[in-house]
């Protein structure tokens, strides 16, 4: 029986890093009986919105139709020993899709993998990742909806994926606990191949037979260049299409560009919050070592911690102003650039029909010769 490993998140616990040597391996992986199926990056981010009836930035994209079953059906041909399936999307699904997941895979040995992050590192790091996705919830806001009644779009999205409690809760509904693996994201200054490590012992793999020479995807912001972002769009109010703005804003602006600040001051979580995160995290941690689950690493990494060094818990004005100063003049080179390339294919289009002009010129000129 084939075992299916469906690695659901959480959010920004290092899933696109993963999910980028899963598909450079992909070969490799076959080669030992893994299948890691899809034939694009973005096949299990496809098939996760199919399954689950997602758009993603209001968009609803015509390459979702179908990609759940496409994705399935190289699941159930395969006749190896194990699959692995992964998107962060798959962490806040609902009962009744699960249940339709589930079906999808008949006899398949379902087993669940968790990745999950101290609270201290996440909370910035998700509100960033929603501001690149086009929010505009400030990040004072945003403090206050998490840490209060749950209320409000940020909140509830921050905790159906980011409470393990709560999550592991939804899948052990359906996966026994047995089945379901919590790898902890190993806490900063360890090596970077340790979450690989990690994540690879679950699927019965040597980490150490596959590449995981990466280039780095998903770059963090500071806290300047996030509000920046933000305020673009707030300005911007939708007038976008989805795609556009996760070529122009998402890619080109935050992630090519204000992303190379590297200097800039990170957000972190307030003084007077951090009591209330340290013990969020506690009952989270305790119901973690109470069902059951697989824990690779340790519940340890799981204690908060707030980044200090460098870090500020609210935007300086003066910072934004020079994040916006240096985008548009990084903005406004790369926009020479191409003008200048613009010109250089031209210039290279028009070259013969020039060089004919002058050569049939040079003809009437000169006298003819037997």
């Amino acid at each position: 029986m084939t075992r299916v490993y469906l690695h659901i998140g959480a959010p920004k616990t290092g899933t696109t890093y993963l999910q980028a040597v899963l598909f450079g391996n992909r070969e490799r992986l076959r080669a030992a009986g893994v299948l890691y199926p899809g034939g694009t990056a973005d096949a299990h981010f496809r098939a996760t919105l199919d399954l689950r009836g997602l758009t993603f930035g209001g968009y609803d994209d015509p390459a979702t139709d179908g990609a759940w079953q496409h994705l399935v059906g190289q699941v159930r041909d395969w006749r190896g020993e194990a699959v692995v399936v992964s998107h962060e999307l798959l962490a806040g699904s609902r009962p009744e899709t699960l249940d339709a997941l589930l079906a999808d895979l008949g006899a398949a040995e379902v087993h669940v993998v968790y990745t999950v992050r101290d609270l201290g590192r996440q909370v910035p790091a998700v509100w960033q990742e929603m501001v690149k996705n086009r929010q505009t919830l400030a990040y004072d806001r945003y403090l206050a909806q998490v840490t209060g009644q749950r209320k409000g779009r940020g909140a509830k999205v921050f905790w159906r994926q980011q409470d393990a409690a709560e999550v592991l809760a939804r899948w052990r509904a359906h996966i026994p606990a047995g089945r379901i693996h919590v790898v902890t994201v190993p806490p900063v200054g360890s090596p970077p191949s340790l979450l690989w490590q990690r994540f690879g012992s679950v699927l019965g793999i040597d980490p150490a037979d596959y590449d995981i020479d990466v280039p780095r995807r998903n770059a963090s912001l500071g806290l300047a260049e996030a509000e920046l972002v933000r305020r673009v769009n707030v300005a911007l109010d939708d007038r976008l299409d989805w795609p556009d703005f996760a070529a122009l804003v998402k890619g080109g602006l935050a992630e090519r560009r204000l992303a190379a600040r590297t200097r800039s001051a990170r957000a972190l979580v307030p003084d007077g919050l951090r009591d209330w995160f340290a013990q969020a995290a506690a009952e989270m941690v305790a119901d973690l070592a109470a069902h059951g689950y697989d824990v690779v690493g340790d519940l340890a990494d799981l204690a908060p911690r707030f980044g200090d060094d460098g870090a500020v818990d609210a935007p300086d004005p003066d910072a934004v102003v020079d994040a916006a100063a240096y985008a548009l003049a990084e903005l406004l080179v790369d926009r020479a650039t191409q003008r200048d390339r613009q010109r250089g294919r031209l210039v290279g289009r028009l070259a013969p029909h020039l060089r004919g002009a002058w050569r049939r010129r040079a003809r009437r000129l000169l006298p003819r010769r037997r």
